[in-house]
């Protein structure tokens, strides 16, 4: 293979990049797992479920590209052939061992033994071997259309995909709702009609081999109306976090708005949660600093996109919290929530007024790129462990703590060596 052959993950991460979008985006939007996007662009071909359902996402990702399909599965097949031809090297030749033993008698006990093990083993491997099969869920991939539709000038639309071999696959949701059969190698495709409005097309496989069903899959096919017919309206909707949900940050925000709707997600604190930490002094004294009130975090701005989706993201701090969506035109939705305290500990270091000397530990491990030397003016540390942290600092007017989220505020006085455990609650 000379240098000018692409390598598939190269050619598939060039694509996204040029297109300026994150593996979050495109699995939500191809609904391609981001686990086997990020195989399929690190080459690490043996994370995917299977040669079928491969085919499957390179056609769907090709696809939300606008690259050529066929020719990804082309270099997906010449690297994954160039890898199962490639000879393993002989071991060296092992010497005879010479050694003096009894001569080996066969006995009829021993036959009797040996036919037992291979009976007994030969049986486990086949409870191994059902139990597996039993278990599997099929995977089902719908490749065309790789994501919902707005505006479908037709009445009919046929969507292909894939799924396990010689799988049924189920339509439903619709008027008429089609079953068919999927080929030797997993593929199907199925025209289903269309009324006016929003058409919810699910799909559904079920195993012959297992006679189990996959998860549904779905498309949103929103149908353009007769002239004069106003178009479907998209009604705003916040889809996460559900209505006084109890959640740890930080806060996933999804849910649908008219394509390029601009939305603003606000939060106000309602009540403080109580801290998940406690600090002592080095000699195991409690330290009670003087906590500030947690801030609210800057407005996020997001835009629905052409199929309608809009998500984000808000760190919180633990308490309750009452969230709001404003469109850029219509009604807000207001959302109470409650935050729970992260797992572990996360701190945050900002030197402000002086340099200061640093020791640092997580969970009784030194941290060795900023121990011992001096943080200087402007300087942010960030630390994580399990259960406990040790922060050891020469300057403890300049050293400003964060824990969780929460604003511990200034260690000491100026000049002032200072030595705080942070230990997780309940740890």
């Amino acid at each position: 293979m000379t240098d000018e052959v692409h390598k598939l993950g190269e050619v598939l991460r060039a694509a996204r990049e040029a297109k300026g979008v994150d593996l979050v985006r495109v699995e939500r939007e191809t609904k391609i797992r981001e686990r086997y996007l990020a195989a399929l662009e690190s080459g690490d071909y043996r994370d995917l479920p299977g040669a079928v359902y491969t085919r499957g996402f390179l056609r769907n990702y090709g696809a939300y590209l606008e690259l050529d399909p066929e020719y990804l599965i082309d270099l997906y097949r010449l690297e994954t052939t160039t890898a199962t031809e490639r000879p393993s090297m002989p071991g060296p030749p092992k010497p005879l061992a010479i050694r003096r033993s009894r001569s080996f008698v066969i006995t009829p006990g021993a036959v009797f033994a040996a036919i037992l093990t291979v009976g007994v083993g030969g049986f486990i491997a086949w409870l191994g071997y059902e139990f597996v099969n039993f278990a599997r869920t099929p995977e089902l991939q719908i490749t065309d259309p790789a994501g919902n539709i707005s505006s479908y000038p037709d009445l009919t639309i046929t969507l292909t995909g894939t799924t396990a071999p010689n799988a049924r696959v189920t339509v439903s949701n619709l008027r008429e709702n089609p079953t068919i059969t999927a080929d030797d190698e997993g593929a199907f495709e199925v025209t289903v009609e269309l009324v006016h409005g929003s058409n919810v097309v699910r799909l559904q496989a079920r195993d012959p081999e297992t006679d189990r069903d996959s998860a549904i899959e779905e498309r949103t096919i929103i149908v353009a109306g007769d002239e004069g017919t106003p178009p479907a309206v998209v009604v705003m909707t916040l889809d996460a976090p559900a209505a006084d949900a109890t959640v740890r940050g930080p806060v996933a925000i999804r849910g649908t708005a008219a394509a390029g709707t601009v939305l603003q997600i606000t939060a106000a604190l309602s009540t403080a949660g109580a801290p998940s930490f406690e600090i002592t002094s080095a000699s195991g004294a409690p330290v009670e600093p003087d906590l500030e009130p947690p801030e609210p975090p800057a407005a996020l701005s997001l835009t629905a996109d052409t199929t309608s989706a809009y998500g984000g993201e808000l760190a919180l701090t633990a308490g309750e919290w009452e969230l709001t969506v404003t469109p850029d035109a219509g009604e807000p939705i207001v959302r109470r929530i409650t935050v729970t305290p992260p797992e572990g500990l996360s701190a945050r270091l900002e030197i402000d007024g002086g340099d200061s000397y640093l020791l640092l530990e997580e969970d009784g491990e030194v941290v060795d790129e900023v121990s011992g030397l001096n943080a200087q003016d402007g300087d942010v540390v960030d630390l994580a462990a399990d259960d406990t942290l040790r922060i050891r600092v020469g300057n403890a007017g300049a050293v400003r703590v964060i824990i969780n989220g929460i604003v511990i505020g200034l260690m000491g006085e100026d000049a002032q060596v200072v030595e705080w455990r942070v230990n997780r609650a309940g740890g």
